[in-house]
């Protein structure tokens, strides 16, 4: 599948299946195994029509045994006339005996021609116990130059998997027939159709690389296209993959549909069969994958799609039945947000309401995407017996919050707070413990006025004096912005006071939440020099928000600072500063579970704000490009500020109508919450928005409305950013005395912050049009140094041998022969 349109009967290979295919000469039998629509046929048949040095032959199995084995027969002829009458009178092998038989014959079979390749199709046919046993037994003898490639469907004989796995036998499966996205993107290029290598991505996670289904991708466009595309797929599926599977395995693989994901041990509790058998039947499935990591298997997106259309069309008894049961398989393996979905489709209300679910656990899922399930959720409260547990109740109460359903919020917690007093399976601790959760939520309803909401904190500790841990700890404290500044500052003039309200409550705040947050005041702090221009001392502040942070386990706090300090880099134009920053907001998503469930998208957003204060656009996750798709996946709390780095990104890619179009629904969520900063950046971007689309009068009193929100708190970095684009209108702008002294400082900072800029993109682009991994790069600038291969390995803390191969692909990539010649490419 997935032709080249433009070749006849072409298929595309990517280089990393050409070194996997080409790999058949190690091996006299090789197995190429994948399912329908990976591209079996048309890829060996690419591969092998001009394939040097080779004969190559080729043998449909689409037949019965008896003619398959005639067209064996004359295949082999061709190689040895001596041996085919004796293959031809022994016949398909059916017992031990001649099995026997069959590997004297093959163990004495010479190939009198020149090298030569026997490709099987649709061995599957014929493929039994007693080939299975043939290759078991015959698969060290030699025929020099002869070899043989079976192209099949599945592969579940466990000596021929053994074999595979001691390396005897070769084998490509569709892991290496899948498109990764680099491929997509290659393949769309080819075929003349351009997508940046974000949408190659989400291509690839919607089809997981299955080569057929990307073309159909490639194919179709537009809803009544896509529509189309859907039942194409599902004829295809049905056709080719469903058709072919006994009723047992329809059946089990329908008990199954209804999960995200699952273990070996839910699959066993779910289906009601024994492990073994569960094994042998996910082995005949290859559209299901088995992620080893987490050793937990998935549907193929596609196939997924058609099975939950298969389960649909059961009786409701039977989805009840099934559903129920997958819920309750989640929630003893404390999947709670996929154990809660489902007995909500159930009707369920009272095991969801009893159950241990954590915020932190459905914290990262309280997204647009949800909000109609949690919703029904919430409102469910007043019909469920609770039998004296609140726990879920109290986090329902945040989750409104977080969707912003104030009405919903006051209600629960009014009712909520009546029924724990009046409960009598209810202790007085446990209910001051409840209450006193009660009471920090109702914090919120004064969100980002900290003076206000630091008196409903006080009274936690009349409560309890135990640290609150059901609300505060299980949810990141800046709400998933990478700025703390954007959050609680609220009033045109008011940030010092706001910075001192911050400070003032801290400690109360700590010591009511265990330290939730920690190093929040001091980077409010270091935000608002930073934004002042007072770069060395946001840069003191910082370093000392990253020791609390970090000391704290506060992964968004200190992903923040390192986010406020790879922009300080930016404007020094420390190169190795700023990827070094860069790395830490990486390497402490990658390395922490709970970091990497709740801020995935946190991360996202700092790179895109640096992306784009660097011009790469390209480098933007997908998600970011689009207002619809940030309202599906941004926190609700924080989608304001992520807004900005949609504004920006319209601004690059000179979408100002777009903007324009979309710009007074983003000035009016910033105002939902009194954001500031937000609304400066907004009022920038339509400044110039407006100026590039020739209304310059309106530019101007955009950019005016800006300076009037920033100047009383003296916030230029905004400006300073977007310089290049407004620095003509603020020579042309009549600026009143107020104003001068603000314009100055723009000015002034504007010079430094864009000769960083220009440094840093000047790195970049080194590292790009060389090849240079980070890596490499690091170890080439300290070998220009003249640091010895030991001491570069002190400091990067990587092995001795690994700096001897980054040298020589260095060296080879810049074309240099020593250090010297390093020392002056770096110069």
């Amino acid at each position: 599948m997935a032709h080249i349109k433009q070749l006849l009967n072409r298929a595309y290979i990517s280089n990393r299946l050409k070194d996997k295919l080409s790999s058949f000469e190690q091996y006299r039998y090789n197995f190429i195994c994948a399912p329908t629509g990976y591209g079996k046929s048309i890829v060996c048949r690419t591969f092998f029509k001009n394939y040097p040095g080779y004969t190559i032959l080729w043998i449909d199995a689409d037949t019965s045994k008896e003619i398959f084995w005639n067209n064996l027969c004359n295949a082999i002829k061709l190689v040895s006339p001596t041996h085919a009458a004796q293959f031809s009178n022994l016949g398909f092998p059916t017992t031990e005996e001649e099995v026997n038989e069959l590997c004297s014959l093959m163990s004495n079979l010479t190939n009198e021609r020149a090298q030569t390749v026997v490709v099987i199709d649709n061995f599957d046919k014929v493929f039994d116990d007693n080939l299975a046993t043939f290759f078991k037994i015959n698969y060290a003898a030699t025929t020099p130059g002869l070899k043989y490639v079976f192209l099949i469907h599945e592969l579940h004989y466990q000596d021929i998997i053994n074999l595979i796995t001691k390396n005897e036998i070769g084998c490509i499966d569709k892991s290496d027939l899948s498109f990764v996205p680099e491929d997509i993107y290659d393949y769309f290029r080819l075929n003349e159709i351009i997508v940046d290598i974000e949408i190659a991505k989400d291509i690839y996670n919607k089809t997981m690389g299955w080569p057929y289904i990307v073309e159909l991708y490639m194919d179709h466009d537009g809803d009544k296209a896509k529509t189309s595309s859907r039942e194409n797929l599902d004829n295809f599926i049905e056709t080719n993959i469903w058709y072919n599977l006994d009723d047992s395995l329809r059946d089990f693989l329908i008990n199954l549909s209804v999960f995200h994901k699952f273990t070996i041990s839910q699959c066993v509790a779910q289906t009601k069969l024994d492990e073994r058998t569960c094994l042998e039947y996910l082995r005949k499935v290859s559209l299901i994958d088995y992620d080893k990591l987490s050793r937990t298997y998935s549907f193929n997106p596609v196939f997924k799609n058609f099975m939950q259309k298969v389960f649909k069309e059961k009786p409701k008894d039977t989805i009840k039945e099934i559903t129920m049961r997958a819920a309750d398989t989640y929630l003893s393996n404390s999947d709670f947000f996929y154990a809660i979905k489902l007995y909500n489709e159930s009707n369920e209300y009272g095991k969801i309401y009893t159950c241990d679910a954590t915020l932190s656990s459905l914290y990262c899922y309280i997204i647009r995407e949800n909000k109609d399930m949690f919703f029904n959720v919430a409102n469910q409260y007043w019909k469920v017996d609770k039998k004296g547990k609140y726990e879920f109740s109290i986090i329902m109460c945040f989750a409104m919050f977080l969707y912003n359903e104030k009405n919903t919020m006051e209600a629960l917690i009014k009712d909520i707070e009546n029924d724990i007093k009046n409960d009598v399976l209810v202790d007085e601790i446990q209910k001051n413990s409840y209450l006193a959760e009660i009471q920090y939520i109702n914090a919120f309803f004064t969100y980002n006025d900290f003076n206000k909401m630091n008196e409903d904190f006080k009274k936690v500790t009349y409560l309890t004096k135990s640290p609150l841990n059901l609300i505060s700890s299980q949810y990141p404290f800046s709400f998933e912005s990478p700025s703390i500044m954007a959050l609680y500052h609220r009033r045109i003039g008011g940030l010092d006071v706001e910075m001192f309200s911050l400070e003032d409550c801290a400690p109360n705040y700590y010591r009511i939440t265990n330290g939730h947050g920690k190093g929040f005041e001091a980077l409010m702090k270091a935000e608002s020099l930073y934004n002042r221009g007072e770069i060395d001392g946001a840069e003191i502040l910082c370093h000392k928000v990253i020791y609390m942070a970090d000391s704290r386990n506060q992964h968004d706090i200190y992903i923040a600072a390192n986010f406020l300090m790879a922009r300080i880099s930016i404007y020094h134009g420390a190169n190795d500063a700023y990827k070094e920053y860069m790395n830490n907001i990486e390497f402490r998503l990658t390395s922490n579970e709970d970091a990497a469930n709740n801020l995935s998208k946190m991360v996202d957003v700092c790179k895109a704000f640096i992306y784009t204060d660097l011009d790469e656009v390209d480098k933007i996750s997908n998600w970011l490009k689009d207002e619809k798709s940030i309202e599906d996946h941004a926190n609700f709390i924080s989608l304001s500020y992520v807004n900005v780095a949609l504004c920006k990104y319209l601004i690059l890619t000179e979408e100002y109508h777009h903007f324009l179009g979309i710009s007074g629904q983003l000035i009016g969520l910033s105002k939902l919450f009194s954001y500031i900063v937000p609304r400066i950046y907004t009022y920038i971007f339509l400044a110039i928005a407006n100026n590039e689309t020739n209304d310059s009068e309106k530019a101007k009193r955009f950019l005016l409305e800006a300076m009037e929100l920033a100047v009383h708190d003296r916030i230029i970095m905004p400006f300073v950013q977007n310089y290049s684009y407004i620095g003509d209108m603020l020579d042309e702008i009549t600026i009143s005395k107020t104003l001068s002294p603000f314009v100055k400082s723009i000015n002034k900072h504007a010079k430094n912050y864009e000769k960083g800029v220009k440094t840093v993109k000047k790195a970049g682009r080194m590292l790009a049009d060389y090849g240079l991994t980070v890596r490499e790069a690091d170890v080439a600038k300290l070998a220009a140094q003249r640091l010895t291969n030991k001491e570069i390995t002190e400091q990067l803390f990587i092995a001795e041998s690994t700096v001897k191969s980054n040298m020589k692909v260095i060296f080879n990539k810049l074309g240099i022969n020593s250090r010297g010649d390093l020392k002056n490419f770096f110069e």
